[in-house]
């Protein structure tokens, strides 16, 4: 059975799917976002609306970055800043007058067919860019930079830069899940 991803990025839905080594229908539909730095209720939220509108088994992919001296924001609201003039550029200023610039992503993946409901959640360390830097990758990308790799995401590799996207999102729970599930 195929799984619908539910998302408004091709790029995403397109690296999802190859990570995940399985075909992914995609939809893009318009979610209600919860007001809330709960990464795993928003995700709950948002898979069983999305399957309240499409009806066919769905998965979603939520992202935050929190930043330690906000208290974790902006979480959830990244997605915000990323679609504004210079969201990027006013993310690192956010911070320019703390000495923390520690930073950490929190994306959640969940699944929902209308009876089985999971919800995966991953967490990866590291810090905020002083500037956006780098020309790759999506979102926040050229401002991240990944505990142990010395550069934001935008400037990795390929190699690195799909090493990095397994690491900060929970593909690999979601696959052995999907597997048992559907049992292809």
């Amino acid at each position: 059975m195929k799984v619908t991803f539910v998302t408004g990025n091709q790029h995403k839905a397109d690296k999802t799917a190859q990570l995940l080594g399985r075909e992914l229908d995609h939809a893009k539909v318009d979610l209600d976002e919860l007001q809330t730095t709960n990464m795993s209720e928003l995700a709950e939220h948002k898979v069983r609306q999305a399957y309240d509108v499409l009806r066919v088994p769905v998965m979603i992919d939520d992202f935050g970055l929190a930043f330690d001296a906000l208290d974790g924001l902006p979480g959830p609201f990244v997605k915000f800043f990323v679609d504004a003039d210079d969201g990027l550029k006013n993310m690192c200023r956010m911070i320019d007058s703390f000495d923390n610039r520690k930073a950490r992503t929190v994306c959640v993946m969940a699944f929902y067919d209308g009876k089985a409901l999971k919800v995966f959640e991953k967490r990866m360390e590291g810090s905020i860019a002083e500037h956006p830097v780098g020309l790759n990758g999506i979102g926040t990308d050229q401002i991240f930079i990944p505990k142990g790799y010395g550069k934001t995401r935008a400037q990795l590799d390929d190699e690195q830069y799909d090493e990095v996207y397994r690491k900060v999102r929970p593909l690999n729970e979601l696959k052995e899940f999907l597997d048992e599930y559907y049992d292809e």
